[in-house]
């Protein structure tokens, strides 16, 4: 047994809240603009791929996309919309989501 103070789930989450991390915000300027088209809905979870690279997938929970779009989880399945990639670190960030206009719809402009 060690006699250090037991810390409880939420005190940490208090310090990591409150904590100064100065100089840790990611870049958000740079990236650069990807149009996705939502493939398939699996639960909660929405599966698009790029446009131009079907390799590129993107994948999040319907509801945080529906969010950042501006509409239903109901009308996302075909919808394209586009949206910046900005490499990071940790990890690549997905901001400024648009919904685009399907190529269809492009071709009755």
């Amino acid at each position: 047994m060690t006699d250090h103070p037991k810390t409880g789930l939420g005190d940490v989450l208090a310090h990591v809240v409150n904590c100064d991390h100065d100089g840790e915000e990611p870049d958000l300027s740079g990236g650069r603009r990807v149009e996705y088209v939502v493939t398939g809905i699996r639960g909660a979870l929405v599966d698009a791929h790029a446009v131009d690279d079907p390799a590129r997938k993107y994948v999040s929970p319907a509801a945080v996309l529906a969010q950042n779009l501006k509409t239903e989880v109901g009308s996302l399945l075909g919808c394209h919309f586009s949206c910046r990639v900005v490499p990071g670190n940790p990890g690549t960030f997905f901001v400024d989501f648009q919904m685009t206009p399907e190529p269809d719809d492009q071709a009755l402009a």
